[in-house]
């Protein structure tokens, strides 16, 4: 088995999604946690670390925030784009197994199930984002019928529930609501409600359709409206035979896993990087701009003094030049050709421009 030293820096207070990944390859290599000269790093976007550490670096994350390609050899992400071997999309419910497991299982309905439904709809959600969708929907909702809110934000069933998809399977509906609304950033909370054998009511990426089988859950992107999203809901709710349609379809179009999703694939991605030679397998700019916007960084991040007295430096070279009557100016006068030919060289031209800037400032 190869060797693999690696670093895993900026995930905040927990290393879990890097587990996660490298649960994928760790009957292949022989993986070594080190704190500092790996040969490759896992790196995610709290903090700026990485740049202490020169080796290969792999990002990923679980936050709406794009890969730095300019520190990154490699990148996990949400975004459905390509760069060669450099990127893999990885939206997060797929770190999450025993739930992606459960999702591609076969799931037919019956109206004993049916009728097991003791509740309309649930919603659990903990973080107190700035999301007006998310209270506009609950809203829309609880004007029909009752939601339960079985998280900490809002929470109307006496405290968080300490199972959620026990919690969600009790009700028809289960509300999957993002942080925010980006193309491709898809988290684990529409898997979640389709694990927990509810219908999920969706809002987040607009495009959710490509990842999901559009008969399966209520895509509120699908409509013009909110109001309209409860109006659908509302005719599902009262209509059993259509329900139960929506119930038992396939999580995935066709019900298949799709091939981007596969773990062979994943797998491979990361076996291109580990199998190469190390020397071989870097993929950002190592050369002047390259390691130039790295030290811009660093000094920002990780050396403030050095970072504040080059402002300093920069902030004493504008005045100078300011002081200069022989440097251009950006409120100089414009230098026509007329202008030019009076003054006889673009140096006068700049110093009549300069006087008459100053004439205008002492007025």
């Amino acid at each position: 088995m190869k060797k693999l030293r690696i670093s895993v820096v900026d995930f905040g207070l927990g290393y879990g999604l890097a587990d996660r990944l490298l649960d994928w390859v760790v009957d292949r290599y022989a993986v070594t946690f080190v704190p500092r000269d790996a040969d490759y790093v896992l790196h995610s976007c709290n903090g700026y670390d990485v740049l202490c550490h020169p080796g290969v670096r792999i990002f990923v994350t679980g936050e709406n925030v794009e890969p730095d390609f300019n520190l990154s050899d490699y990148a996990f992400g949400f975004s459905r784009m390509e760069f060669g071997d450099r990127y893999c999309r990885l939206p997060l419910y797929r770190l999450y197994t025993p739930v992606y497991e459960r999702m591609l299982r076969p799931h037919p309905a019956t109206p004993d199930q049916l009728h097991a439904k003791t509740g309309f709809c649930a919603f659990v959600a903990s973080s107190p984002a700035d999301v007006p969708e998310r209270q506009k929907i609950v809203e829309l909702l609880s004007a029909y019928k009752r939601v339960d809110l079985g998280g900490r934000w809002m929470n109307n069933v006496g405290g968080p529930v300490p199972n959620k998809y026990a919690f969600q399977s009790r009700y028809k509906f289960a509300i999957a609501c993002e942080n925010s609304s980006t193309a491709g950033y898809v988290t684990e909370k529409i898997a979640d409600a389709f694990a927990s054998g509810a219908v999920p009511i969706y809002w987040g990426d607009p495009e959710i359709a490509r990842d999901f089988n559009p008969d399966a859950f209520v895509n509120c992107h699908a409509f013009q409206s909110l109001e309209e999203v409860a109006a659908h809901v509302r005719e599902l709710d009262c209509d059993d035979a259509r329900y139960l349609r929506m119930l038992s379809a396939p999580c995935f179009r066709d019900g298949r896993e799709p091939e981007w999703l596969r773990e062979e694939k994943l797998r491979a991605f990361l076996a291109n990087i580990f199998d190469q030679p190390l020397a071989q397998a870097y993929r950002r700019n190592r050369g002047r701009w390259g390691r130039k916007h790295e030290q811009t960084l660093t000094n920002a991040f990780h050396r403030p003094l050095i970072q504040i007295e080059r402002w300093l430096r920069s902030y004493r070279r504008r005045r100078r030049q300011a002081r200069n009557p022989y440097v251009w100016q950006p409120i100089a006068a414009e230098v026509t050709a007329d202008t030019l030919l009076q003054c006889g060289s673009p140096q006068n031209c700049f110093r009549a421009s300069a006087k008459q800037a100053q004439q205008v400032d002492e007025r």
